[in-house]
């Protein structure tokens, strides 16, 4: 059984990707301002990561080209207040750990656009150390047609007495998505939009 995986931007931002693409792959974007060449050339990076890292789930992979995902969409970028949550519960997200937190209620967002509103709920690893990176599994209307069934992951930072930018478009499948022997965190039951999300990564058969 392989060990679960770190959270994709950690990774790039310490691997592959050069300095050239800092700013794209920002966890928390400067702006809302919206760049489509900036989204393209990510995951034209992620694709590299993902052949050359070892461990990675299409590591030396001669037939694997890029992962699937929707058009750049605009109409899902959204920016909150960070509301924190004091003496947030604790969950128990990772099928190997049964019965053993794993995670912890860190703060939750308001998501608004027209007549949508929603909660999203941020997370803590707790075995992650930075004081600034957290995490945000959710589930959305489009699991299991367009995306992958599991649900999908952002990667958050958040700077104390600042708003946050949640750009859908960086919108993540855990590995599991495409080996089915990785272990990776559960999306909790708070985090299941009311809505389909059409940005980000697709689902990928395997």
């Amino acid at each position: 059984m392989k060990l679960k995986p770190i959270y994709f931007f950690g990774i790039v931002s310490l691997a592959i990707i050069a300095a050239t693409f800092f700013s794209i792959i920002s966890l928390t974007p400067k702006s809302p301002v919206f760049n489509s060449n900036d989204i393209l050339s990510f995951r034209k990076a992620k694709n590299q990561f993902l052949v050359q890292k070892v461990d990675a789930p299409f590591y030396n992979n001669a037939n694997f080209d890029s992962l699937i995902y929707y058009t750049p969409n605009e109409m899902e970028i959204y920016k909150s207040d960070v509301f924190l949550v004091k003496d947030g519960a604790e969950l128990d997200l990772m099928p190997d750990r049964p019965g053993y937190p794993s995670h912890k209620i860190h703060a939750y967002l308001i998501l608004e656009k027209e007549t949508w509103r929603d909660t999203l709920f941020v997370l803590k690893d707790l075995t992650e150390q930075s004081d600034s990176l957290y995490f945000i599994p959710f589930a959305d209307k489009g699991n299991g047609r367009e995306s992958y069934g599991g649900g999908r992951y952002l990667d958050l930072t958040i700077k104390p007495g600042r708003q946050v930018i949640i750009d859908f478009n960086f919108a993540y499948n855990p590995y599991c998505a495409y080996q089915a022997d990785f272990v990776c965190p559960k999306i909790p039951g708070c985090n299941q939009l009311s809505k389909e999300i059409k940005a980000g990564e697709k689902n990928y058969p395997f």
